[in-house]
């Protein structure tokens, strides 16, 4: 989509599902009202929209690290109120893409007491819907002919990856495949390393490419041979939905 509430409205989101598209509607009915209150999505993980006449403040969803896990990664420092606010909106973004990568169930309104004391102490660190929709747009369809989805999938090493980690510099690269077991997701990762959802499952989609990573076996595979499998939900909005890729290999069949 092209940023902008008129644009928005007239095409629909890339993951093109009616749960999505009923989103982005309440989202831009909102800031057509200058609604002041939470757009609350249940679903897995679903999240929070804080609005303020209108305008999006911040985002909150359990499928992405929120401020206090970025803030509590070891070594991170905040310079000041500039980098604050682009931590807030960098969370923003990532929640939202959190929240479109997932199964949306509903979405309503669940009306605030009051306004934010955030909002008015600074006014410009708000987004307006139409752009946090065109950039969460943007997102999905880079993300949307990878391999590798957001919750999906578990993640391990293949021998490459091994011998990547032996001799990576220090940084998000290694801090990632250090957490890649075969039982941890992009997600989990995420929330492990104190580092946004989108930049680790693209850097994860990264090291696929490179043949460094690959989809951990199934549960039926590597435990129990009768094991229920995942359920799917009806409407699921996921990156992976709207282009199905092909079934990545597991390690066990890259090693044969």
């Amino acid at each position: 989509m092209t940023s902008g509430s008129g644009a928005s409205a007239r095409r629909d989101p890339a993951h093109g599902r009616k749960a999505s598209q009923h989103v982005v509607a309440e989202l831009l009915n909102a800031a057509a009202e200058r609604y002041t209150g939470i757009l609350r999505v249940t679903g897995e993980p679903g999240g929070d929209f804080h609005l303020v006449h209108g305008a999006v403040l911040v985002v909150n969803s359990p499928g992405a690290p929120g401020m206090s896990e970025l803030l509590a990664r070891p070594g991170h420092t905040v310079a000041g109120a500039a980098e604050l606010r682009a931590m807030r909106l960098a969370v923003t973004y990532d929640a939202a893409f959190a929240i479109a990568s997932g199964w949306i169930e509903d979405c309503f309104r669940a009306a605030a007491d009051t306004t934010p004391a955030v909002a008015i102490a600074d006014p410009v660190a708000v987004l307006e819907p139409g752009e946090l929709i065109a950039e969460t747009d943007r997102w999905l369809r880079a993300l949307a002919p990878r391999r590798i989805g957001p919750y999906r999938h578990q993640l391990t090493r293949t021998e490459s990856g091994d011998a990547l980690l032996r001799r990576s510099e220090p940084g998000l690269r290694r801090e990632i495949l250090r957490h890649m077991d075969g039982r941890h997701s992009c997600r989990d990762i995420a929330f492990l390393t104190g580092r946004g959802l989108y930049a680790v499952t693209v850097e994860i989609c990264r090291l696929a490419a490179e043949d460094a990573v690959a989809v951990a076996p199934p549960p039926r595979e590597r435990a129990a041979p009768h094991a229920t499998l995942p359920r799917r939900h009806k409407d699921a909005s996921g990156i992976n939905e709207l282009h199905p890729p092909p079934t990545p290999r597991s390690s066990t069949e890259r090693r044969r």
